[in-house]
Order: C-alpha cells, then structure tokens, then sequence
C-alpha cells in the first residue's frame, strides 16, 4: 500500500521551525514548558518514522522484515509517549498534578504501559500490525481495538482532570486545551476511517501543538517588553508552581531609589533603555539565578538550589555604585534590596509579593546598604492580614458586619443624648476581630465603601423602627472613612437611604477625621449638600491628623471630637495641651465631644474644662441595639430616682 506524505513532510518542517524557535527563546522553570519540549521532540521523532516507514513500503522487497519492524515499533512507541505527554502536559496545566496520589499515577500509566509492552511484543503477537513475508505491512488483529482503548482514556482522562480544576486555569487555557485534543482527534479519526492512504495524524497534530506554542507556552506574554526580561506575572507563575509541589523559594528584589522621579528626570525611553542594559549586564554575569522585572524599577532574583544569595547581592550592589548607560548619557541609581529566604514557610503568592513589597520599603526608610531581610514572624502576620481581608469581604457579600451603638453623654443635659454607631464583624473561624484591625484592610483594599453603606442602612433602620425622641437620643453620629469621602455618589447614596427609611436628615451626625481633607474644597461642596438636607458634621479624631487649623476652620464642622490618645497623654501627665485645645474651639462655637473618658476623676475634670460631650467605657462600651435601647433606658430610671432621693 502507497500513503500520501505530503502532509507528513509539512508537519515535519513545521515541528522543525517550532523546535528551533522554542530551542531559541528563553524558557520559564515551569514543567508545562519541560514536558512541552519532550512532546515536541516526539512529534518530530514520530514524523521521520512515519515517513521512513511509508518510503519503505514503496518497495519493502529492498528491506528486511527486521528493519521494516524496527522503523514501525519505533513510530508506534513514540507516538504512544507523544500521546502520553498529551495527557500529562495537560494535567500539568492544572497546577494540580501534585495532589495525584502515587497509586492513581500508577492507574493513569497503567494502559501506556500495555500499550508499550504490546507495541514491542508486536512482532511475535501480531496484535499491532505485522509484516508478511514479502514486507508488506499489514493491521494486526487487536489494532483497533487495543488503540481506540488506548486513545480514548488519554483523551477523556486529562480532559475530564482539566474541567474538573477548571477554576485553577485561566479560562483561555481551557479552550486552547479542549482546542488542541479536539484537532489532534480530528486527525485520528479522518485518517483511519475515511482517508485511510493519507497520513493526517502528523499535521494535526502539529496544528494541536503550534496552538499550544503560540496561546499557552508564547513566552511573550510573560516578558517585559521594555526589558527584556520575564515579568512579575511570571513570577507569580513560577512561584505558584513552586508552592504547589513544595519546592525552595528563595527569592530577592532590587528596588530603584525614587524611580518615578528618575522618569520624569531623564524620560521613559532613556530609563528604560538603561533598565534594558542593567537587566542584560546582570542575566550575563549572574548565575544560578532567574532574574524578573516587576515594575517601577524592581528587579526580582528567583535563586536556584545551593545559590548563595548574599554574595550575589553584594556584587550588585558593587555594580550599581558605578553608573549605567552610554558614555552621553550615564544614569547612577541608589538600591535596596530585601530577602525572603527559602526557609520562611510560605503559602501563597499575595503573601509573598505583599512581604516583599514591605520589606523593601522597610529597607528605603533604614536607608543603609543592608539587605532587608523578611522574617518567619512578619510572613505570619502578613497572612493572618490576608484572612481578615477574606473575612471581610465574606462578611459585605453574606451582608454580616454589624452595628454597635457607643452612648455619648451630655455634661450640660446630665444624660445619654447621641450615640456613635461602630462597625462590627465576628468570623466563623477568626471570631471577633476588633475594628482597629479589619477597617485599615478594609480602607486598603477598597472594600470600605460597602462597609460603610451596610453600616448606614442599619442605622436608618434603627431609627425607623424606635421612638428616638422617646429614647431621648437626638442624633446618631455615623463615620465616614475618607474614602467615601472622595466618592462622587456618596451624597446620592446616602439621600436614597434616608428617603427610603423615611427619616429626618437632622437625625444624622456624620464624622469624618482629619485625613479625609485632603481636597478641602471637594470636601467642602459635599458636606454643604448633605447640611443642607439637615445633618450635622463632626471633626472625628482630632489630634491623630496633622491639618492645618485654619483649614480645620474653613469646613462647617459643628462639632470636635478630641481623640482619646489627647485626652490620655493629659491625665497621665505627658501633655499639657488638652485644656488649651477645647478653649481654642469652644470660643469659636464648636461643640466639644472627648473621647476615651475611662474613670469619675476624668468625666469631672473635662466637664469643668468645657467639653460638652463625654464618651469612653466609663459611661459604656459599644452595645448592640437591644441592649442600647434598655441601657438608655435603665439610665433615664436611675436619674430619675436620683432626682427623687434629692
């Protein structure tokens, strides 16, 4: 039988061209890309058998039968490991080959293993194919049988794995992986039931592998174009690989003193032209080390197994005391360099980059030529960081923060007259987690925003469903982080809620700290609006900011709340200032709330120096809403009996 090798010889030259640019480009650590150029290599292996096979059977008189079925086996075997490596280099691309027990590894290779066996047994079975005495070859009598068996584990099984970590791969990947294994049957099926004198298989297959090479394995989409070098999300694929099978992570970054000055000094295209020749002087010079470009002038050193790290970082920061660049143009940089080494136990990316990025900044701030080095310690903070962040943005989507209501007491009335309501979140499994730490991660990551909308619209249903005017309380104070601030549908955002609770404006008094007046005029136009509606502003916090008086004064706050850490350092002896303070905005006509009044000797003495308002434990810690309404309650009775007794 004569079989058309056209299609054969172009797979060839294109598994050729692939090989050689693949061989060209640098290569990721990753195993995807190590089992990706062993497939490659056997389709190239599987082409010149196939073809050397097919010449032979032209005349396969000129050939022994001992030649014609070692050039067969050989096709058969590496065609039978081409389809193997099919398989695992798409379980590869799941992350998640680690997690395959040793014993289902064995299930998985069990049918390439017969397969193998039958293939090299084949000459004195038949069960493949086998070659008469005249050299023909011939389909032996287990072929289909024994190759549908074997193709159609290896196609489903890696595809079944895939979709089911299909939410560990990027949805892309899942397309050119169902892509490739549906070409590479296509081919199967057209040549060995319709076009059965035509050699498909080959070329398909190489269509399945240049749509692996240019949409999966495409090193371009993780280099740096102004580099040269791989970039972070490299690394982050890197490093995720590394965590999933336990491999040492022993990494380094180099950061650029000022950088974005420097760019605006000497123009982008210069600097990084610079970066450029930094980037190739340290790959040429420096071994053992995968180098990457992250951003803004950082470079991260990924150390390979038994690098020693510190003599590295000595001879760059060695190199980067002399300038970079042309004799026209030489640019000097000043670095610093932080360290995570490979013994720090690490479980994630975003603890590792978010490590990193801190310890550098700790270096910039030290500011000397010590390498910055990120202890066991911080890492575990860091990812106890990470949890409440994920607490947090549990509790906004299940709609779980919760409101605490804080009695603020009034020394001119002598009772409960407002209350501060305070965001509150208790966690399954990280239990209560006080606001000092969840709002600064909330502020950080964005999420403040929702909580504080959840925050308000339990207020507005507070008010609506109790008598305030019975309760006594005239307003509730909410805060405003200075996030909102800067929102542009915060004023609509809240009017919406209050219309559709239906109460009065003038029942709200917002806070807002002294960080949030960052843009006093915006600022200013915002809270004019919401005055106008008939709520109230309070300067939250005072003495914890570093705003300038006159700018305080400009704003229509119509009460200052002095934080706690004033009021304390007063009563421990370590300030004066505290009396001075409430004199300077009570003669201006603010109303004074102090926060943070603990004991009797306190409330006395800061009612005497003209605080208006006190709020602290020694009146009351936060309480829930029943418990706020019974205190309020059990207050009023017990002033009332005291008036009694006079």
């Amino acid at each position: 039988m004569v079989w058309n090798v056209y299609f054969e010889i172009a797979a060839l030259m294109i598994s050729v061209v692939l090989m050689l640019s693949d061989l060209w480009k640098k290569h990721l650590p990753f195993r995807s890309w190590n089992y990706f150029a062993w497939l490659l290599s056997l389709q190239i292996i599987c082409c010149i058998f196939d073809i050397i096979s097919c010449g032979m059977a032209i005349r396969p008189a000129r050939y022994s039968i001992r030649i014609h079925y070692l050039i067969n086996i050989i096709y058969y075997i590496s065609y039978i490991m081409e389809i193997w490596s099919f398989a695992i280099f798409t379980i590869a691309m799941t992350g998640k080959s680690k997690s395959i027990r040793r014993t289902t590894w064995f299930v998985i290779a069990l049918p390439y293993l017969v397969s193998f066996i039958s293939v090299l047994i084949t000459p004195f079975t038949h069960m493949f194919f086998y070659i008469d005495s005249e050299g023909v070859y011939h389909r032996g009598w287990a072929y289909y049988y024994t190759w549908l068996t074997f193709l159609a584990f290896y196609i489903l099984l890696p595809l079944a794995y895939a979709w089911f970590y299909k939410v560990h791969m990027a949805p892309y990947r899942m397309m050119y992986t169902i892509g490739f294994w549906a070409l590479s049957l296509t081919g199967m099926l057209l040549q060995g039931f319709i076009f059965t004198d035509v050699l498909l298989e080959g070329i398909f297959n190489t269509a399945a592998i240049l749509i692996i090479y240019l949409n999966i394995q495409n090193p371009s989409q993780f280099t740096d174009a102004d580099t040269g070098l791989y970039n972070q999300w490299a690394l982050g694929e890197v490093i995720d690989e590394k965590l999933e099978y336990g491999d040492p992570i022993d990494i380094s970054v180099i950061g650029i003193e000022n950088f974005p000055v420097l760019e605006s000094i000497y123009g982008r295209r210069k600097l990084m032209r610079v970066l450029h020749s930094i980037a190739d002087e340290i790959t040429e010079q420096v071994k053992g080390v995968n180098l990457f470009y992250m951003h803004r002038g950082r470079f991260a050193l990924l150390f390979n197994k038994n690098t020693n790290h510190k003599q590295i970082e000595h001879a760059i920061r060695r190199r980067f005391e002399m300038p970079w660049g042309e004799e026209d143009g030489k640019v000097t940089f000043k670095i610093h360099i932080t360290h995570l080494d490979e013994d720090v136990p690490k479980m994630s990316i975003r603890e590792i980059f978010d490590s990193l990025e801190e310890g550098l900044r700790n270096a910039e701030m030290k500011d000397n030529e010590v390498t910055e080095i990120i202890s066991a310690q911080r890492i575990e903070e860091i990812r106890d960081g990470i949890k409440v962040e994920h607490a947090v943005s549990k509790a906004i989507r299940e709609r779980r923060i919760r409101v605490a209501f804080q009695p603020i007491y009034s020394t001119k009335k002598e009772r409960i007259i407002s209350v501060e309501a305070l965001a509150r979140l208790v966690d399954d499994e990280l239990g209560i987690i006080e606001p000092d730490v969840f709002i600064p991660i909330a502020e950080k990551n964005g999420t403040i925003g929702f909580i504080g909308s959840q925050v308000f619209e339990q207020v507005c249903s507070f008010i609506r469903e109790r008598d305030m005017e019975d309760l006594g309380v005239r307003f509730i104070e909410v805060n405003l982080s200075p996030i909102q601030c800067k929102s542009g549908e915060l004023v609509s955002d809240l009017f919406n809620l209050m219309d559709r609770y239906e109460i009065d404006p003038r029942q709200i008094n917002f806070e807002i700290t002294e960080s949030a007046m960052t843009d006093g005029k915006i600022l200013n136009e915002m809270m004019n609006k919401i005055i106008q509606r008939g709520s109230t502003f309070s300067l939250d916090d005072y003495g914890t900011g570093y705003s300038n008086l006159v700018e305080l004064l400009d704003l229509p706050f119509k009460i200052v709340k002095i934080d706690k850490s004033l009021v304390w350092s007063y009563f421990n002896g370590t300030s004066d200032v505290l009396p001075d303070i409430i004199k300077t905005f009570s003669i201006r006509g603010y109303e004074i709330v102090a926060e943070g009044v603990e004991t009797h000797n306190m409330a006395e003495k800061l009612r005497d120096m003209g605080c208006d308002y006190l709020q602290g434990f020694y009146f009351s810690k936060a309480l829930p809403a029943d418990q706020l309404v019974s205190y309020v309650y059990n207050n009023r009775r017990l002033r009332i009996m005291e008036e009694m007794r006079l």
